[in-house]
């Protein structure tokens, strides 16, 4: 993995904090060794959304302190708007969310780390 900024993807760090076999779990740890793993508080809020326990909740709170937040500019959620316009003028579906992350992930110079095939057809977009 490169030195880049890596934003993880919800359904990346799933499989991360359940400890599974995936391959992205290895990702997720080289880019916590290398400092470049990177969220945003939307991740962290589907995250939330989803806990079970308390030793969940405080796991995805000390996230937080662990890898870099990202933050949006003023004009993040409108670009994301467009790209999702643009995608469906095209055809494609893609969630306004999904848009909003590969907004951020292009603002902030990151590469999106993730298990959601919606990010290749974003990724042709920005090419």
């Amino acid at each position: 993995m490169s030195a880049k900024l890596v934003l993880i993807d919800t359904s990346a760090w799933i499989e991360y904090l359940k400890k599974t076999s995936h391959p992205i779990t290895k990702e997720i740890e080289s880019a916590l060794l290398l400092n470049v793993a990177a969220t945003c508080q939307l991740v962290l809020a589907e995250l939330i959304q989803g806990v079970r326990s308390e030793k969940e909740t405080e796991l995805i709170s000390d996230l937080a302190s662990v890898v870099k937040i990202l933050n949006e500019s003023d004009s993040t959620w409108q670009q994301a708007g467009f790209l999702a316009n643009k995608l469906r003028k095209q055809g494609k579906t893609i969630s306004l969310i999904d848009c909003y992350l590969a907004v951020l992930a292009k603002e902030n110079k990151a590469v999106i780390l993730t298990l959601d095939k919606h990010f290749a057809i974003i990724d042709e977009l920005f090419k």
